[in-house]
């Protein structure tokens, strides 16, 4: 037969802590680095549920988590992943779990972002509007030279390797300093320049991004979505000046051989240098993947530096009511996804 549970923030505590399981809440369902951020998450309380999991005569089938968030001032809440087991699915375990938590949540909203087609399709059946943005994608792209057309690639190349070589780092006029957090300079320059941001975060949350960032789930047989086998990303906040005055912030976030632009802010009219420092940036650490989600970086990093791969990504957005998302731009910067 099956059993629904739902977890809270003090079962997840209390299973951290006494490092026991607590009436089946395991490392199978959430891995403790990843416990150990949504615990300290600026936003939840005790009572608050954010684990649903059904199991089948004692064996996990389904689960799935959410977090919060804080969004121009308004509590909303998360969808942080859904996962059910290839045996148990067809049974609709994951409509359960996933509608449980979003009642639990009542009468604050759920959101869901960058989705798997089956999160998709359970939001659209609770009303929710899909919209999808673009996330660029730069990459050294591995050739495959087992058969004659690959290695006429692979020597395409090569050849285009020397006669594009990294560009040399730029003598523009600007200074940049790194910090490890959002700093009371840094949230104002985002609240002034935040244009036509569809939310702006809270600076704590903000900051509980930096300091526990989220871990992603590496390949591997057994991997799941919450799995403890992760890599942890790296956050670095950049603060642009020019002539001594603020003009750009950024959030890098690094992993192994990547590196993601999360958050950006600039003015207009220095947004060229606050570009080139960026770009600088990718020069020296020499990442094989560059990720961005701003089209006009993403081109102006395409237009300088040498990545043999291209990719556009949709990501998904499911929101209760569809603002005019062309009027809008997204910065979000966690999860599984980034944002």
């Amino acid at each position: 037969m099956p059993e629904l549970k739902i977890y809270t923030i003090k079962d997840l505590r209390e299973w951290l802590e006494n490092n026991h399981p607590a009436d089946g809440l395991s490392e199978q369902m959430i891995a403790p680095t990843r416990a150990w951020a949504i615990v300290h998450n600026p936003y939840v309380k005790d009572e608050d549920d954010i684990v649903a999991a059904i199991f089948e005569d004692g064996e996990l089938a389904a689960y799935t988590a959410s977090f919060p968030d804080m969004l121009d001032g308004k509590r909303v809440w998360w969808a942080s992943t859904l996962y059910c087991y290839p045996k148990f699915t067809g049974k609709g375990y994951g409509m359960i779990v996933m509608g449980v938590l979003m009642e639990a949540h009542e009468p604050e909203l759920t959101y869901d972002r960058w989705g798997a087609r089956e999160t998709v399709e359970i939001f659209n059946h609770f009303g929710y509007q899909v919209t999808y943005t673009k996330r660029y994608h730069l990459s050294d792209g591995k050739i495959n030279t087992a058969t004659f057309k690959g290695k006429l690639a692979y020597c395409a190349q090569e050849l285009k390797k020397c006669l594009y070589p990294w560009s040399k780092q730029s003598k523009a006029n600007y200074t940049i300093q790194y910090a490890s957090s959002i700093d009371d300079e840094v949230y104002a320059f985002m609240q002034a320049h935040r244009n036509n941001d569809l939310w702006l975060r809270e600076r704590d949350m903000l900051n509980w991004i930096i300091e526990y960032p989220f871990v992603k789930a590496g390949k591997s047989e057994n991997a799941c979505v919450f799995g403890a086998d992760a890599k942890i990303y790296e956050y670095k906040v950049a603060k642009v000046y020019v002539e001594e005055k603020l003009h750009g912030v950024y959030v890098l976030r690094r992993g192994d051989n990547s590196l993601s632009v999360v958050y950006l802010y600039y003015t207009y009219e220095k947004r060229e240098l606050v570009f080139e420092s960026i770009i600088n940036y990718i020069i020296a650490l020499r990442p094989k993947t560059f990720i961005t989600e701003n089209q006009y970086l993403f081109e102006r990093v395409r237009e300088r530096l040498y990545f043999p791969k291209m990719e556009n990504e949709n990501i998904s957005l499911s929101l209760l009511e569809m603002p005019d998302i062309k009027q809008y731009s997204l910065q979000l910067g966690d999860g599984d996804s980034f944002a």
